[in-house]
Order: structure tokens, then C-alpha cells, then sequence
């Protein structure tokens, strides 16, 4: 009878290990839940859902490139950066829905995400551009132009979910007073 205890005991532990992600997307209601916490946006570390590649054509005789790799494409010098799943970066500006993100050190080097235009409290905040442009999200990254490839547009945050553990929020009710007689 004993043998038939440990496959059921590896099996139901496999299953609960595998149902509790370690990451969860950052939305709307979790961001309140954490400030409400009183822990800083900039002291959690986010990650990048899915690869984003951000491309550029360059201009002609524009020959210092920071960042990514130049590549030709039919005849047109294309500056590319990718940006792989699970990079982890650091939140360095905050706003009312809107967060920036930075995976690279460096100014003007951060992604913005944030909760889109009809979004509820439980959709993720996804990576915001300036205009779209068909399947293209147009954004300036370390101050030039830059196409978000459509593979990325609708690319979202990740924070561990060990996070909201942590969390402690205190809450009481007030008893009121009443005037002395």
C-alpha cells in the first residue's frame, strides 16, 4: 500500500509547483496594491514579456551607431536592437499609468509601458508609443527614432510574484467619538 503514496505525493507536488508562476504580469491593480504597500516602483525589477526588436533606418553619412547592429537591407543601412525575453530592467520614471522602463544604463535609453486606452485593472501595462503607424509603434530610443517591429507592439511587464507576498498593507476602521455631556 505504501507504494502507491509516493507517485501521488510527486505528482500532486509537480502540479503545484507548476500552477505557481514566478512571475505575473504587471497591471493596473497590482501596481495600487504595491504602492498602497509603500514599496517604490523603482526598487522592484521588471522583465520583458517577449522579444522586442526596435529598428531604424540610418541616414546617409550617419556612421556612429551606441547601440544594436547595422545590417544592409536592399540597399538601406538598418540599425536593429533586440531586446530578449526575460531582459530584466529598473523602473526609472513614474507617472499616472504610464511607467518607464530602462534595460540599458544610459539616459534616453527607456521603453515606456503603461495601461492603454480601454484597458480594465487586470490587463497588463503594454509598451506605449508615440504614434502607430500600421503594425509599427514609432517611440525615440536614446534620442533618435525608432520602428518597434509587430512582433513587440503588444509586448508587457513582468514583476516576480514573490512581490505581493511581501506586500503589507494595514488597514483599521475609525470607532468615531461622541461630545462629552
Amino acid at each position: 500500500m505504501k507504494k502507491y503514496y509516493l507517485p501521488i505525493f510527486f505528482g500532486l507536488s509537480v502540479v503545484s509547483f507548476s500552477c505557481s508562476s514566478p512571475k505575473t504580469y504587471f497591471t493596473s491593480g497590482i501596481r495600487d496594491k504595491v504602492e498602497r504597500s509603500h514599496q517604490p516602483l523603482e526598487k522592484i525589477q521588471f522583465y520583458a514579456d517577449r522579444n522586442i526588436v526596435l529598428q531604424r533606418e540610418l541616414k546617409t553619412g550617419e556612421t556612429k551607431v551606441a547601440s544594436g547592429e547595422v545590417r544592409i537591407e536592399n540597399g538601406h543601412y538598418i540599425n536593429t536592437i533586440t531586446l530578449k525575453k526575460n531582459t530584466p530592467g529598473v523602473c526609472t520614471v513614474v507617472k499616472n499609468n504610464v511607467l518607464g522602463i530602462s534595460f540599458e544604463i544610459g539616459e534616453h535609453k527607456t521603453l515606456t509601458f503603461g495601461k492603454t486606452k480601454n484597458a480594465s485593472m487586470d490587463d497588463p501595462y503594454r509598451i506605449l508609443a508615440n504614434e502607430w503607424v500600421d503594425d509599427f509603434g514609432l517611440i525615440e530610443y536614446d534620442g533618435k527614432p525608432y520602428h518597434i517591429l509587430s512582433a513587440g507592439t503588444e509586448a508587457g511587464i513582468l514583476i516576480k510574484t514573490s512581490i505581493l507576498r511581501k506586500s503589507k498593507i494595514e488597514e483599521r476602521e475609525m470607532k468615531g467619538r461622541k461630545v462629552s455631556e
